[in-house]
């Protein structure tokens, strides 16, 4: 969609990927109990982290992709509803046809998209959906969020999201024990949003000027650094109440937008992993269903091989290709026609007349990050 005239991001999309591919491998650790190569404990221990590298780069990208939002937010949030919302509510009709009903006023805020705020909901109807509970509440403020220009406003904001998050694990955790809502509720993850925005800003600042590189070099050095610590076992008097942990997680997944905003990796932009960033968001929504359709099969494979790296390898192999077809068609199919329809209607916001949306295919579209 429109970008405001703005190039893409190559290191962001491809992070995409990389925060898909991530949240692939820990569910397919998870939902069936398959055990992760030993060589690779992270995938168990910390892909799942995935979800936040994905919010981190919502912000990031949305801020690049729509300078215009802090004073004109109408067409910026068409964009975004017609972005996520097409492919969402299909999922959540199929959900709805094939399960329970759960009464009109949980089904009206699933698609109205409030469901984040009661507890007992905020997992969301369609599996995995939790995330797209905290992200469209985020896009509504996000427009007051860009209103802060200046990088010292905005790490006042990060380190009050921050405390603000914290706080509210802390809370919620005290309040509702054995209940995911402490992770999964908008507050409890506002960090991970607003310390990107922070490195949107500094990237802003010096994005073509002579200190780029140096900036992209001490981003470098801070991800790789601070995460390293984190994934080390000096981190683990970290794992206590309120996630101080995945607070620091934060820092590190804004460093890493900040680093490939201004020196994309050859790995992240390359086409393969562009292909699988503008696909992203339907890979998300239907790996977790389709990771529970292949558990016989995950079951049969584990008999054959036992429970080890090469059972894990092998459902992997089978898993991955249904998932790119399911995400090639979700996107060709429902993605792409909901941004023809958000760019239709903008158009004819802005011209006061009809406009006929176009449902051509293309590459590459430009306007995944908007």
């Amino acid at each position: 969609m429109a970008r405001d005239g703005r190039e893409l991001l190559p290191g962001l999309h491809g992070l995409r990927a990389m925060a898909a591919m991530m949240i692939l491998l820990f569910h397919l650790h998870a939902i069936p109990h398959l055990a992760v190569p030993a060589a690779l404990p992270w995938i168990a221990s910390h892909f799942g982290l995935g979800v936040h590298l994905f919010f981190a780069l919502s912000a990031f990208s949305l801020a690049w992709a729509n300078p215009r939002a802090a004073s004109e937010p109408g067409p910026y949030l068409i964009k975004r509803v017609f972005r996520i919302a097409p492919l969402y509510w299909l999922m959540a009709m199929l959900i709805l046809g094939i399960g329970a009903w759960p009464g009109l006023l949980r089904a009206a805020a699933e698609f109205a998209f409030l469901f984040n705020f009661v507890p007992g909901w905020a997992g969301g109807l369609v599996p995995a959906g939790w995330t797209v509970g905290v992200e469209m509440p985020f896009y509504l403020i996000l427009p007051l969020l860009l209103r802060i220009r200046s990088i010292g406003g905005m790490a006042a904001a990060a380190a009050l999201a921050t405390l603000l998050s914290w706080g509210a694990r802390l809370w919620l955790e005290a309040r509702m024990p054995g209940s995911d809502y402490p992770q999964t509720a908008l507050l409890a993850n506002l960090f991970a949003f607003v310390l990107s925005l922070l490195a949107f800003r500094i990237f802003e600042r010096v994005r073509g000027g002579a200190w780029a590189g140096r900036t992209a070099g001490l981003a470098a050095a801070l991800t790789l650094g601070l995460g390293a610590g984190l994934l080390s076992p000096l981190a683990a008097p970290l794992a206590r109440p309120g996630n101080p942990d995945l607070l620091l997680f934060g820092i590190v997944f804004a460093a890493l937008c900040l680093w490939q905003a201004l020196r994309p990796s050859r790995l992240l932009r390359c086409r393969a992993a562009l292909w699988l960033g503008e696909r992203s968001y339907s890979l998300y929504l239907f790996h977790f269903l389709l990771i529970l359709a292949l558990r016989p099969a995950y079951a049969r494979i584990t008999e054959a091989l036992g429970q080890g790296g090469a059972a894990y390898l092998a459902s992997l192999a089978i898993t991955l290709p249904p998932l790119l077809v399911l995400a090639a068609l979700g996107y060709r199919l429902v993605e792409r026609p909901g941004m023809a329809i958000g760019r239709w209607l903008i158009a004819r916001r802005a011209a006061g007349r009809p406009v006929a949306p176009s449902l051509a295919p293309a590459g590459i579209d430009r306007g995944r990050a908007g």
